[in-house]
This record gives C-alpha cells, structure tokens and sequence, in this order.
C-alpha cells in the first residue's frame, strides 16, 4: 500500500507517527514540458515519482521513508515553442524547493533528498543547496536519476542521449508511463558547435555549454532515437537506479 509512506495521504497524527521512525524525505521535482509526439507532457515527474514510491517500496522494511507529493513544474523556458509546456522561472523554483524543504525540517524531517527527473532543473536545484546550506539544519541531497546510471545508459541505448530519446522513451515505458507507440520519432538534433556543444549527455569532452532553444535543435522535440527504445533497456537502466538509489538512501540514514 503507497498510503504508508506517501505524506499526501497521511494524516497529520500519522505524519507525528512516522517521524518517530524516520526523519527521511524524497521530494520528486519534475518538469511539465513537451516530449515529443509519443511521451506526454508530465513525464519527467511521472518518472521522478515512481522512481520515489518503487525505492521507498524497496526499503520499507530496511529503512522507512516518506514520499512527499511531487513538484510538477520545473525550469522549462527552452521547450515553450512546444504546446502544453508549463515553465517557472528558476528563481521560483529555487524558492519551492527551500519552502518545501523548511517545511518539512519544521516538522522534524532531518534527510532530505530531492530525486530530479529533468536536466533543467539542475541549476534551480543547486541555488536552493546553496541557499540553505547552514540556514536550513538538515542534510538535504540530490540527485538527477539518470547520472546513477550512466554507466549501463552508454551501454544499453542508441545515442545521442538527451530528450525523449531511446533512453528516457525506455525508461518511461518500463515504469508504465502512457507511450505512444506509432509516434514515435528519431530525430538526433543538429549540432550547436560540432565537437563542443552536442545535444547529447554522452559526448565525450572536449564540452562548452550556451543556453538555447530546443526548436533550433529539433522539429519534433525529440533529440534521438525514440524508435529503439524497449521496455527492456528500460527496466535494465531502472533496476540499476533503483539499486543504488536505495544504497545511497540507506547511506544517508546511517550519515
């Protein structure tokens, strides 16, 4: 049953109940932003959140945990050419995040671990870590899911790996996310700066970075080869984040 450690259907003298077993917290952080014709728009969240409920399933009779409700929105700004894509700055983001982080210290929560589900987010992410390092009195991680598998990604997919590609088509599919299918699309994405700024997460230095739009790299949002993904690359790459997500979370509960 989710209900034991999903805050969102707690009551409040269950929350007092848990916190005398654990003082730990996943927070999924998400995105609402465009994924291509196959994947919807809630994806990066959708998988943040099972990737929260399936190690909190995981661990429950090694190490309690509780899943707070996801943040649904993140820093998208790039995909707003794309229909249905929802952005916050990432200022307002940052200042979730320490909202939500407050809130549940004030509680008695003393780990926090933010489980990001979109690249984005990554800088919002970090401001908030600044922001409440030796303010807000509690450890408080994060970690983007996909970097605990980049190991088994480069082994198991087709690149480039960046955006509703065979990697996260995959991953969706496996945790039972809505997947179209006969939309799916292979598009690799056109190069910024050949050989320094690739839309792809696995290509090798020499690396810069530039801020830009998706639709300068992509017509259908898609940046690579949605077409071989496979529920199977999925659960493998899933297996392995699950893995060593639940060994990083008992780690922190025993720091």
């Amino acid at each position: 049953m989710e209900n034991k450690y999903l805050l969102a259907k707690m009551t409040w003298p269950e929350v007092e109940e848990i916190l005398k077993e654990t003082d730990i917290a996943l927070v999924p952080v998400g995105s609402t932003e465009q994924h291509g014709p196959a994947l919807p728009v809630d994806n990066d969240a959708y998988i943040a959140t099972e990737f929260a409920i399936r190690v909190a399933e995981r661990l429950w009779e090694k190490q309690k945990v509780v899943v707070v409700p996801t943040i649904e929105y993140g820093y998208s700004p790039h995909h707003m050419q794309f229909k249905g894509t929802v952005t916050l700055s990432e200022s307002t983001l940052a200042n979730i995040i320490v909202d939500i982080c407050t809130s549940l210290v004030h509680h008695g929560f003393k780990r926090i671990i933010l489980i990001n589900g979109h690249g984005g987010n990554t800088t919002a992410i970090s401001n908030a870590l600044h922001s409440m390092n030796n303010v807000v009195l509690a450890k408080i991680f994060n970690v983007d899911w996909w970097t605990f598998a980049s190991d088994i990604i480069g082994e198991v997919v087709t690149r480039p790996v960046f955006h509703a590609c065979d990697m996260e088509t995959s991953v969706a599919w496996h945790l039972d996310q809505r997947v179209l299918e006969d939309r799916r699309v292979d598009e690799p994405g056109r190069s910024i700066i050949p050989g320094f700024v690739e839309p792809d997460m696995l290509a090798p230095p020499p690396k810069a970075s530039v801020a830009f739009m998706m639709k300068y790299i992509t017509e259908s949002g898609v940046v690579g080869y949605s077409t071989k993904a496979t529920k199977e690359k999925g659960k493998q790459i899933a297996d392995v984040v699950l893995e060593r997500l639940e060994e990083f979370i008992l780690k922190v509960a025993g720091a």
